[in-house]
């Protein structure tokens, strides 16, 4: 199995993941031409893409949702809430549908939508399954609940939320209706809501963690690494060789991990 994000911030949001046999996109937030110059990075250019998986219905992670049916004919899986959200749903050919809690498959990928808390009609997080290897991303969510911490352990690898470091949002130049948004339940993870995770309900099975959705207004990469490092080394002293941390950008790919 291998993943990368190709992209992660209020820019727009996609990540790819490959089995032997499959490859699906979790949302789509860039048009063709990036998300082209994205897989081409990271030597996926000639990849054949099965289907596209929607977390939610914003349009960071969405509004390539025409440009890719343009050039594609790969089903798009959606809740109904988040069908009902995306306009660009509405007049397209290949929707499919899931429900949270419901396993389902495509091709030798299995997957499981869960629901998170975020200010959008019916957002989730996804858990996969193939070849031996466990995965979960919950990105854009306001608060890492138990039964969302339920679905990430046993994981080989995670992509979670380190949206904001909290000082730097207060102090920052969001309007105050906004920074209580983003603070809120319904909005997203801090750094310091990640750090505890990491310290609290971590089973510790993950070798790799990807920190995503860090806001290039209200974080630091340097502050977000070293949050989530710090929480580890409390968790797990002496075991740094054992969880790898790993950024993600706005603007190119992540690391590719290959299992």
């Amino acid at each position: 199995m291998q993943i990368t994000v190709l992209g992660s911030g209020s820019g727009g949001n996609c990540t790819c993941i490959v089995t032997e046999n499959t490859c699906v996109l979790v949302d789509l937030g860039f048009g063709w031409r990036s998300l082209n110059r994205r897989l081409q990075e990271v030597g996926l250019g000639d990849q054949h893409i099965d289907a596209v998986l929607l977390t939610h219905g914003h349009s960071d992670h969405t509004k390539g949702i025409a440009s890719f049916r343009s050039h594609s004919a790969a089903p798009i899986f959606a809740n109904p809430g988040t069908q009902g959200e995306v306009s660009a749903m509405e007049t397209i050919d290949g929707k499919e549908n899931f429900c949270s809690n419901s396993p389902f498959a495509i091709g030798d990928l299995g997957i499981e939508a869960f629901p998170v808390s975020h200010d959008a009609a019916e957002p989730v997080g996804f858990r996969f399954s193939a070849e031996g290897i466990d995965g979960a991303l919950a990105t854009d969510l306001g608060e890492l609940s138990p039964p969302v911490a339920a679905k990430l352990r046993g994981c080989d690898w995670l992509i979670l939320e380190s949206n904001h470091d909290e000082q730097m949002l207060k102090i920052g130049p969001y309007p105050w209706d906004v920074k209580q948004r983003v603070l809120s339940r319904l909005g997203h993870l801090s750094n310091q809501d990640l750090s505890g995770f990491l310290t609290g309900d971590f089973d510790g099975q993950a070798s790799h963690i990807l920190l995503a959705h860090l806001s290039r207004q209200n974080n630091d990469p340097d502050i977000a690494l070293e949050h989530a490092s710090e929480a580890l080394s409390r968790q797990f002293p002496g075991s740094a060789e054992d969880h790898r941390l790993h950024l993600t950008y706005q603007n190119k790919p992540s690391v590719v991990l290959d299992f």
